[in-house]
């Protein structure tokens, strides 16, 4: 039985939005996740006064570290942490046909 101790509610625009999260996760996230379709719900815009229909969407993670990753870099946008600077190996001199072709 899949066990997931970490949850969040999302709410989406359209089905679009709903995928592009689930790309993200796909291509972003290490551990078990899921994802639970709770509904539609009717909101009004305070801006417009006008009613749209928005899609709610449960996920589920199985490690905290894919949460926090998850509720930090998609849903609220920041950045990832910056990476230690590599340093850069040395340029190798070009050959022959390197030049010549170059």
């Amino acid at each position: 039985m899949n066990s997931y101790s970490f949850e969040t509610t999302m709410k989406f625009k359209n089905r679009g939005d709903m995928e592009k999260a689930e790309d993200w996760i796909n291509a972003n996230i290490k551990g078990l996740w899921a994802l639970e379709f709770l509904g539609m719900q009717e909101e009004m815009s305070v801006d417009t006064g006008m009613r749209s229909n928005v899609l709610k969407v449960l996920f589920k993670f199985g490690r905290k570290e894919d949460f926090e990753r998850f509720r930090s870099e998609y849903v609220l946008g920041k950045p990832t942490s910056p990476q230690k600077a590599t340093t850069k190996a040395p340029e190798k001199p070009k050959g022959f046909f390197a030049r010549l072709f170059g």
